[in-house]
């Protein structure tokens, strides 16, 4: 396997296994901006969920960011598991406020305005997660490695999230850790056979463990401080 790193923050994403605590509810990220509590590597802002009005978001992220945890900025798409609802381009602002003042944001895949946020990443030198979900069934490993190539032109980080339901598409999805990339990838599922994925697919090179910091995000999503026990703990 080959793969390549990109700059995350203070981390060399791609080289090791990096816990993403995901923060839902305003008042954990007012929480996260005074303490310096680590059940985390990265905080991820699920800004569809929090809601883009929240006072001072951005001074509250910076804050945590400057106890030493990158921020990404998420504003997921209703149709793609969020709560963003209005039109899609309304996103851009958001986006590039981000970009800005914070380490990185993630979109996905199929969004409409994917161009205008790479360009946007790259003109602030700033870690693009594109992302990818299928809350359906895990397609063909052919499939998901069109995927990867489509989003490896845009980030410099790739996420691929499928639903697993059985040890077979378990398997399709550990076999795009073995496949050679440009970009680091991040691979995981949801549904009954994802918890597993969470814990397990770190140590074969996936390089970003998702778990929750207030309330879950995604089915059957576990709580950060349990990945960092697990990731983190010598064997």
């Amino acid at each position: 396997m080959a793969r390549g790193q990109t700059r995350f923050g203070k981390f060399a994403l791609g080289s090791i296994p990096r816990v993403v605590g995901t923060v839902s509810q305003a008042e954990t990220l007012v929480q996260l901006a005074a303490v310096t509590n680590r059940d985390c590597d990265i905080v991820e802002i699920r800004l569809d969920l929090i809601g883009p009005n929240t006072p001072r978001w951005v001074e509250h992220a910076q804050a945590i960011e400057a106890r030493g945890l990158p921020v990404v900025v998420t504003i997921r798409l209703a149709e793609e598991g969020g709560q963003w609802k209005q039109p899609d381009e309304e996103r851009l602002p958001l986006f590039e406020t981000a970009l800005r003042d914070l380490t990185a944001v993630d979109i996905e895949l199929r969004s409409p305005i994917l161009k205008e946020v790479s360009a946007l990443a790259s003109r602030h030198e700033c870690a693009l997660i594109v992302s990818y979900h299928d809350f359906k069934q895990t397609p063909p490993v052919e499939d998901l490695r069109k995927v990867m190539a489509a989003a490896a032109n845009f980030g410099s980080v790739v996420k691929i999230v499928t639903f697993t339901k059985t040890d077979e598409d378990v398997a399709i999805l550990r076999t795009l850790l073995h496949e050679k990339s440009s970009t680091p990838l991040c691979v995981m599922g949801m549904g009954p056979l994802g918890p597993q994925t969470r814990v397990k697919f770190p140590k074969l090179g996936s390089c970003l463990a998702y778990g929750y910091l207030d309330t879950p995000v995604a089915p059957n999503q576990v709580p950060a401080s349990d990945l960092m026990q697990q990731l983190k703990t010598p064997q």
